[in-house]
């Protein structure tokens, strides 16, 4: 018997699946008293790709179920094999949705804290998932950019713009620590960077909350990305080493003692020996490095450590010169420890503490002059702890508190900072040391309700020290099941966060700012009538208060900050912005047995704001329409294929004013029209073939990806030419050739 595991809503395998197969009913058929008995369950796991196999069995009724530490098994399948000449052979396919198990007896819970009512249109992704999807450069937030309610910022960038949302306002937590920015090159005060640290082949499961998650989140407004990394394997010492275009990677991973496992992994990019010869104005480096431990103690609590850590580097040259003419450092690190423990039957406990560090050292030079100093280190304590409680007379319970303690040092200095909102320069320098401590307290019950519904509802007390404000975020999401292929869902709820180090430490008086405050509403459904088709939909609408506003630029809120590679400095800031984004996101995915998929999705955003001019205008990064349609196919002998196309509406872009930039010698606005017109359309198709040779114990995969296939001009932004006298566009990715290959053994 051949198979696969898939996730129903990604469609992708489920690596490391345990199969559990049971049969055949009433002892079989035919007189082979060598065949393989499963009568009391046999066993096997899963491949990278979600396959499994079973032989040697006699023909007959069986039934078949999939199951991944953590997660409620899958319903039991019914397979027969029946006789074909002088063999018998059946191909099954368990579509297997991730849902939080109710623990129902004393073992240490492994699953990711997800919120328990999950949305009806973001999946999880695996990370095979992740690896071969068309575009995404193996980077976890890249993959999550082609989800609905999801919008990218620019093709350099995987910013989660997250239904009208910032790019400050998603939280990434790794086993259980939160981690502000786990990318290469972020921007200071945001989530995204240039590409993700965590290589997908150590991710186990990765999903995106994005309506009304649980108050065990907190001081995040938009979404938060749950990443669960898979164990080590423990039969042997697996090594895995390979290379492409971005860099060279190894993975090592295997046994602790009888109980444990470690993963490592070490990743160098290589971009600076492909372009030594050429002249490249400014050529990117970094590395990074992972390392898990798993232990058992005993039959009740379980140890995990994770420690992380990556630094990149760059130098841009001025073309024309050839001298130096921005040179910097960034290095991020984190280590931790969770302690995850079972007490009863009933009753589970997470404690988890870490301790993180982001420190950026960039110089620009104008000449011999230096034009900008940034120089900074944050560093943050976190420790956090949570119970849970199941089948209490309530419903299921879920009380924690969590303590951040931070300090960041800031040396920021700018010759002449002005933006093309301003007609006039400034300049800035701040010397800013500061500590700070917040804390949070939160509960959550999971109510049953009539119709087979869940009420999840709970409230979340955070304590921001730097603005010396106490304030309650209450939230409430129920589902409904009427019928087996029906849900509905619903939520309401307030979200607050925190104002970033960058903006406090730019002006002493930003460290006093209120936290940004959002209130929340949304609702959908989703509908799988059948096995091939799944069908997703959900509205949402967000109001946000005390947004920060530069009164140097009263028209501008900086929901749309952070999503560039731009001077992330600012001036001295008010909290009196205001956002309201609105709107739906819908996908449906087809599947063809398990060699076919494909997901089709589609949103319609409305987001404006409302600066210290009193005037509701539309927001940077409003996106009116957005579509993507991706194909996966999967046939048998170990390869497959995808296709990604992408299109978005012009996001609206204020024009410049051409006798104030000519007079100024640079690009100025005319602010009079402050987004009132919009970009040409975004399009771009990528594809993606994968291979696997398997020979023994060893497996080689190699890769082949073209992204913007047809080469479409598509415009990041127009800048002042001050030659020409005019705007000139900037235009994004072309057509790029990726392709590398990697080797387990």
């Amino acid at each position: 018997m051949y198979g696969a595991v898939v996730d129903s809503q990604s469609r992708a395998g489920v690596s490391g699946a345990a199969v559990v197969l049971r049969g055949p009913a009433g002892g079989g058929s035919g007189s082979d008293q060598s065949a393989r008995s499963c009568s009391g369950g046999c066993e096997t796991a899963a491949d990278p790709d979600g396959r499994f196999a079973f032989e040697g069995l006699a023909p007959g009724q069986y039934t078949v179920a999939a199951s991944v530490a953590g997660f409620s098994e899958s319903a039991p399948a019914p397979v027969t094999l029946a006789v074909e000449g002088t063999a018998c052979a059946s191909i099954v396919e368990i579509p297997f949705r991730f849902q939080i198990r109710a623990e129902s007896k004393a073992e240490i819970p492994r699953a990711p804290e997800a919120t328990a009512i999950g949305s009806p249109i973001a999946p999880a992704l695996t990370g095979e998932a992740i690896a071969t999807t068309p575009g995404a450069l193996e980077d976890m937030f890249r993959a999550m950019q082609a989800q609905p309610g999801v919008a990218a910022s620019q093709d350099n960038r995987n910013d989660l713009l997250v239904r009208g949302g910032g790019a400050i306002e998603n939280q990434t937590r790794i086993d259980g620590f939160d981690v502000p920015n786990p990318n290469h090159f972020g921007a200071q005060g945001g989530t995204g960077g240039a590409l993700s640290i965590l290589p997908p082949w150590l991710i186990q499961r990765a999903s995106l909350e994005i309506g009304g998650f649980s108050v065990a989140y907190g001081d995040r407004m938009s979404s938060v990305a749950d990443v669960s990394l898979r164990p080590g394997r423990t039969d042997r010492i697996h090594a895995t080493a390979g290379g492409g275009v971005g860099g060279a990677m190894a993975i090592a991973e295997g046994r602790i003692g009888s109980s444990g496992s470690w993963l490592a992994s070490a990743r160098r990019s290589l971009l600076e020996v492909a372009f030594r010869d050429e002249t490249a104005e400014a050529v990117p480096r970094y590395a990074d490095a992972l390392l898990k431990m798993d232990r058992r103690a005993g039959g009740r609590h379980g140890f995990t450590f994770l420690g992380l850590g990556s630094k990149d580097s760059v130098d841009v040259v001025d073309e024309r010169t050839g001298e130096s003419e921005t040179t910097g450092d960034e290095w991020v690190g984190l280590a931790g420890v969770r302690l995850d423990s079972a007490w009863s039957p009933r009753t589970s406990s997470v404690v988890a503490v870490s301790i993180g560090t982001s420190e950026v050292d960039v110089t620009a030079m104008d000449g011999a002059v230096v034009d900008a100093i940034d120089r900074g280190r944050d560093v943050e304590l976190r420790a956090r702890a949570d119970v849970r409680r199941t089948n209490t007379p309530l419903g299921d319970v879920l009380v924690g508190a969590a303590v951040k303690a931070y300090r960041y040092d800031y040396d920021l200095y700018v010759n002449d900072l002005w933006t093309a909102y301003e007609t006039v320069k400034r300049d800035l320098e701040a010397h800013d040391r500061r500590s700070f401590t917040d804390a949070a307290a939160y509960a959550e019950i999971a109510h049953a309700l009539p119709a087979r519904g869940r009420l999840l509802a709970g409230i979340r007390l955070d304590r921001w020290s730097a603005a010396s404000v106490t304030a309650g975020s209450p939230r409430v999401k129920a589902e409904f099941v009427p019928a087996r292929y029906l849900r509905l869902v619903g939520y309401w709820g307030i979200f607050r966060q925190g104002v970033p180090y960058i903006w406090m430490a730019s002006a002493p008086e930003n460290a006093g700012l209120a936290p940004i405050v959002s209130q929340q509403f949304g609702g959908g459904f989703d509908i799988e009538a059948t096995r091939w088709l799944r069908v997703g939909v959900e509205a949402f609408d967000k109001r946000y208060d005390q947004y920060p506003v530069d009164p140097a630029i009263p028209s501008r809120v900086l929901v749309s900050s952070s999503a560039d590679f731009d001077s992330p400095f600012v001036g001295p800031l008010v909290s009196e912005g205001k956002v309201h984004a609105a709107g739906i996101d819908s996908v449906a995915a087809v599947s063809v047995g398990s060699r076919l998929q494909v997901t089709a999705n589609y949103s319609y955003w409305h987001v404006s704001q409302l600066g210290l001019d009193d005037a509701w205008r539309p927001a940077e990064h409003e996106l009116r329409h957005q579509g993507r349609v991706e194909l996966m196919y999967r046939p048998a002998g170990r390869w497959s294929t995808g296709f990604r196309w992408r299109y978005a509406s012009g996001r609206p872009y204020t024009p410049y004013d051409a006798k104030a930039s000519i007079k100024a010698g640079r690009g100025v606005y005319d602010l009079d029209e402050i987004n009132t017109l919009n970009y040409p359309e975004y399009r771009r198709v990528d594809a993606r073939v994968d291979k696997t040779f398997v020979a023994g114990r060893t497996a080689t995969m190699l890769y082949f990806e073209l992204d913007n296939v047809f080469d479409h001009d598509n415009v990041l932004v127009y800048n002042w030419n001050r030659a020409a006298r005019a705007p000139k566009a900037v235009y994004q990715w072309g057509r790029t050739v990726i392709a590398g290959v990697r080797v387990e053994f």
